[in-house]
């Protein structure tokens, strides 16, 4: 019975925009070391300082997830939630087994009447596992400058230190405010407590007392293995008081010199009834690919998929160098050098992600985009000249007066508006490539892009957008802070086709030389809300341009 349940067990036009997407930065964590020379009653070395004092190094991963136990665990686990509600009792079984590559098949086996119907504990029992296999790979990620030791003598010891605020992923970073305390009699481990420094939240809860308590036992080959672990939570969810407790009682693992080690028979005969029903846990991912490998490293990754909306807002100043209308040269009636055009671009895109690498990420968008410009150029009533030119200087004096007896002046320089109200459809395609240590980060985003003019069936030649960043981020409050620049690459030439028209009997084509700069200096945030949710806001500001962006992203 026992090695069965582990067996079974614009047209150039679209050049005045930029999308202004945020990449998803990386951050990459490692813990400070502490002092060397500070050892009992002080900060420790945190180098194998359990091996030194003849423990089990596993120990701090022990209190991150219990499954870390063994690579072949089976458990039982209870669980009791308190509301003005009522109260909610469940119970259930978690089996897992490991392949020879590390491929864990996680199930929960429980019966239908050991669950209480008023919530989905399956659910819940499934979100809680993942999150327990994630921290299973954290297996070092505790900040070693916070360990305290102090020795008792004859081989008692009390053992403290954080877990650390930097290697955890979002979604289980509230062990950043636990603190461990190991107590050791007679140099074996007897009780890990595991308690928070301040309240935080939690899956929807304000967790104000969080308390864990394992109880440790010794196999007859020296290992530890985790005997219980009882948790005490109370907080409140939108105000109203809540109060969980839960126990996880190991039945079973696998060790490579014992076999199968039953540390429950009652339990596993229950866990080992045919009738019982399962469920699968799905704990590894695709994507990213090398998740679980960086993950061990105590590197904190995003979720792998992402969808965000984005708005930006973009302000240009347009100068001109050369007028070219329908094939014509008007440099001669319009002066480049005076005329100018105030553009005003707004764009609202929609984004799919999926992070390929831990450091790569791809995308794709698509949008509408609004532009309105009015260009004021100077006329410089050259119209006079080709008048005499053609009909000499009397003549060309009276084709004057006879155009302006009609209300149009075409022989005095004067300034001219000309607006413009266009809309566009935009696609593109993207990838942002990230970089880190401990709380700083480096990335560059790139965005190639086209758009189409509303009732055109063309599409406008591509645009690259390129945003290098660095930035910092808050560990403790999970947002990030950083500056960097924008490259957009506009051409020296604005050129396109707004369609046919009927007066002239032919399509309208115009190609204007501009003076843009291409690069702009940007700052911004960014700031997670739970697991699955960020808000970022950019500001870009330039000699020829300024914008303001703001992303909404859910990942998943």
């Amino acid at each position: 019975m026992n090695n069965r349940i582990f067996q079974r067990v614009p047209m150039r036009l679209r050049t005045l925009i930029g999308h202004g997407l945020l990449s998803f930065t990386l951050i990459l964590s490692g813990a400070a070391m502490a002092n060397p020379d500070d050892t009992t009653g002080a900060e420790a070395n945190g180098t194998d300082v359990f091996e030194q004092h003849g423990l089990s190094p596993d120990l701090p991963k022990m209190g991150l997830n219990s499954l870390s136990t063994s690579e072949h665990i089976v458990e039982q686990v209870t669980r009791r939630l308190t509301t003005e509600k009522g109260v909610q009792e469940s119970q259930v079984f978690l089996v897992q087994t490991t392949d020879t590559k590390g491929n864990i098949d996680l199930r929960i086996k429980y019966d239908p009447s050991q669950i209480d119907k008023h919530e989905d504990l399956i659910g819940r029992i499934e979100s809680l596992t993942r999150s327990q296999y994630r921290l299973k790979q954290y297996a070092e990620n505790y900040d070693k400058s916070s360990l305290f030791i102090d020795d008792h003598g004859n081989g008692n010891l009390s053992i403290s230190f954080n877990y650390s605020k930097y290697g955890l992923p979002q979604d289980i970073a509230y062990f950043r405010f636990i603190r461990a305390n190991i107590e050791v009699v007679n140099g074996e481990v007897q009780t890990m407590t595991l308690s928070n420094t301040s309240p935080f939240q939690l899956e929807g809860y304000q967790v104000d007392d969080y308390r864990q308590t394992l109880t440790f036992t010794t196999l007859s080959n020296g290992r530890v293995l985790i005997k219980s672990k009882h948790l005490e939570v109370t907080g409140s969810e939108k105000g109203k008081p809540v109060t969980l407790v839960m126990d996880i009682t190991p039945i079973a693992v696998y060790d490579d010199q014992l076999g199968s080690v039953v540390l429950d028979e009652f339990l596993l005969a229950q866990v080992s009834d045919p009738r019982i029903r399962e469920a699968q846990v799905k704990v590894n991912s695709v994507f990213p690919l090398m998740g679980d490998m960086v993950r061990r490293k105590g590197i904190d990754i995003p979720l792998p998929f992402g969808v965000s909306m984005a708005y930006r807002n973009q302000s240009m100043d347009v100068g001109f160098n050369d007028f070219n209308i329908m094939g014509a040269n008007l440099n001669r009636f319009f002066d480049p050098s005076t005329s100018f055009g105030e553009v005003s671009a707004e764009s609202f895109t929609l984004r799919g992600d999926v992070n390929i690498l831990p450091f790569w990420n791809v995308y794709g968008l698509v949008g509408k985009v609004k532009v309105d410009a009015n260009v004021d150029a100077q006329y410089t009533g050259a119209m006079e000249d080709v008048f005499e030119e053609k009909l000499g200087a009397i003549g060309g004096r009276l084709a004057c007066n006879a155009v302006a007896g009609m209300g149009l002046d075409v022989c005095s320089p004067t300034r001219v508006q000309v607006p413009l109200h266009l809309n566009y459809s935009v696609v593109g395609i993207g990838t942002t490539l990230s970089v880190g240590y401990k709380q700083f980060f480096a990335s560059v985003n790139g965005t190639f892009s086209k758009t189409k003019l509303e009732g055109s069936d063309n599409w406008g030649d591509g645009i690259v957008t390129v945003q290098p960043m660095v930035g910092y981020q808050f560990a403790d409050a999970r947002a990030q802070v950083f500056v960097g620049a924008e490259y957009q690459g506009l051409d020296s030439r604005m050129t396109g086709n707004l369609g046919y028209v009927d007066a002239l009997g032919r399509d309208f084509t115009y190609d204007v030389g501009v003076e843009l700069e291409n690069w702009a200096y940007l700052i911004g945030f960014n700031k997670q809300f739970g697991k699955h949710y960020n808000l970022t806001g950019m500001y870009i500001a330039g000699d020829t341009r300024d914008s303001f962006t703001l992303n909404l992203g859910y990942r998943f």
